[in-house]
């Protein structure tokens, strides 16, 4: 084999851990910027749809703002791939975004059912699940979720 081809034959070798993931990491800049562009993009959409203000609005407007959760955060943060230095805090985000669109999902369904008590409870633990994964975001300088 010609040293040029033994070469390129290491060079493949070595890549391929890398080639299948090991090395995709973000960076933690990145994985921030990635968290703020996921941030604005929720809030845009949930400005265009309306902060639901009653149960009406909840019946009529929380299936759309649920949607926009799920495309704009919950579906985005399980494909980021967080460095080991802020893995924790990464994994804590997942897990709170999807509480949160369990918990968001039960809302939409609470108010429908007009389950008042429900709504209730359900919106103040949305409402500790967001000022969970702001502290946490905060924690990781991502402004646009804290």
């Amino acid at each position: 084999m010609k040293p040029l081809c033994a070469l390129l034959v290491v060079l493949a070798a070595l890549s391929v851990p890398t080639a299948c993931g090991e090395s995709d990491a973000l960076t933690k800049e990145q994985y921030v910027a990635r968290l703020n562009s996921m941030c604005r993009d929720f809030s845009r959409r949930e400005q265009q749809i309306g902060d639901p203000q009653t149960i009406e609005d909840l019946v009529a407007d929380g299936p759309r703002v649920l949607d926009a959760f799920e495309e704009a955060i919950v579906d985005e943060v399980h494909r980021l791939k967080a460095p080991a230095e802020i893995s924790d805090q990464a994994r804590r985000i997942a897990r709170l975004a999807d509480e949160q669109e369990d918990v968001l999902s039960r809302l939409v369904e609470a108010a429908k059912r007009g389950d008042f008590a429900a709504v209730d409870e359900l919106a103040a633990r949305n409402a500790a699940l967001n000022r969970e994964s702001s502290a946490v975001a905060g924690e990781l300088g991502a402004t646009a979720c804290a």
